[in-house]
C-alpha cells in the first residue's frame, strides 16, 4: 500500500500573507503623510491602546519603512513556506498570529512605546520551524545553512541586544523573543518527539556557532553588503509604487 501522502503540502497561506503585507504598506505609504500619520495613530498598538482590540491584528500588518516590511517578508518567505508544508495551515496560522499577538503583549508590558510589525509572528515561525526542521537549509543572507544553526544566531543575538541593550535600533527585540518561545512551544504541542530531536540539533549546533563564531562574522559582513543593494532596489520599488497609488486618496 503506498504511503498516504499529507493533506497539506504547499506554501498558499505564505504568499496570502506576504501579498497581504506588501498591500497594505503600499495603501499607507500612498496616503499623504497627515493621513499616513493618523493611520498609524489609529492602526498600532501600545500600552495605552491595549483595549482596542482591534489594533491587536492591524499592528501585525502595518511596518514603519520599506526596509522593515522587505525583511519580514523575506523572514515569512524563508521560514513560512518549510513551516506551512511541515505543519498544515490551521497550524501554521495558529503559530503566526498567537506569537505575533504574544510578541505583541511581550512588548507593551516592557514599553510604552507604539509597536507595529510582523516580526512577533515571524519569530514564531521561525520558533516552530527550527526545531521541527532543524536542518532544512535556509539562507543566511545569501549562504545555504541549516534552519537550527541561523536560528541559534538569532537567539544568542536577539537575547543579548534585549538583556543589555533593549531600545537598540528602536527594534522591539522583547516581541521578538515572546514570538520565538511561542513558536518552539507549539512545536512541541504538534510533535513533542520531533520537536525534543529538533532542540537537541539547536543545541549541538549552537555550540558549534560559538566555535565558528569569527566564520559566520565573515558571512555576515559579506551578506550584509549584498543585502544592503537588495534593500536599497527594494526600497525604490516599493516608495515607487506606493507613489502611484496616491490616486486612491484624491
Amino acid at each position: 500500500m503506498a504511503k498516504k501522502e499529507q493533506a497539506w503540502n504547499g506554501s498558499v497561506l505564505t504568499w496570502i500573507l506576504i501579498l497581504i503585507n506588501v498591500i497594505a504598506f503600499l495603501v499607507v505609504f500612498s496616503a499623504p503623510e497627515s493621513i499616513r500619520e493618523n493611520l498609524f495613530d489609529g492602526l498600532s498598538l501600545s500600552r495605552g491602546t491595549a483595549l482596542e482590540a482591534w489594533r491587536w491584528l492591524t499592528s501585525m500588518f502595518m511596518h514603519a519603512g520599506a526596509s522593515h516590511l522587505f525583511f519580514n517578508m523575506l523572514g515569512l518567505f524563508f521560514f513560512g513556506r518549510i513551516l506551512e508544508r511541515e505543519v498544515g495551515g490551521r497550524w501554521f496560522l495558529s503559530i503566526y498570529f498567537v506569537s505575533g499577538l504574544v510578541g505583541s503583549l511581550a512588548f507593551i508590558l516592557t514599553s510604552a512605546a507604539p509597536a507595529v510589525g510582523a516580526s512577533g509572528a515571524i519569530f514564531g515561525l521561525i520558533g516552530a520551524a527550527m526545531l521541527l526542521k532543524p536542518l532544512e537549509k535556509v539562507n543566511f543572507f545569501v549562504f545555504p545553512l541549516p534552519m537550527a544553526l541561523v536560528a541559534a544566531l538569532f537567539i544568542i543575538t536577539e537575547s543579548f541586544i534585549s538583556y543589555y541593550q533593549p531600545e537598540f535600533g528602536n527594534v522591539a527585540h522583547i516581541a521578538h523573543l515572546g514570538g520565538l518561545a511561542t513558536g518552539a512551544l507549539f512545536a512541541f504541542f504538534n510533535s513533542p518527539k520531533k520537536a525534543g530531536k529538533g532542540l537537541l540539533w539547536l543545541i549541538l549546533l549552537g555550540v558549534l556557532l560559538i566555535i565558528i563564531a569569527p566564520i559566520i562574522g565573515l558571512v555576515a559582513d559579506a551578506g550584509s553588503f549584498l543585502w544592503g543593494i537588495v534593500d536599497f532596489v527594494v526600497e525604490v520599488v516599493l516608495y515607487g509604487l506606493a507613489s502611484l497609488l496616491g490616486f486612491l486618496w484624491g
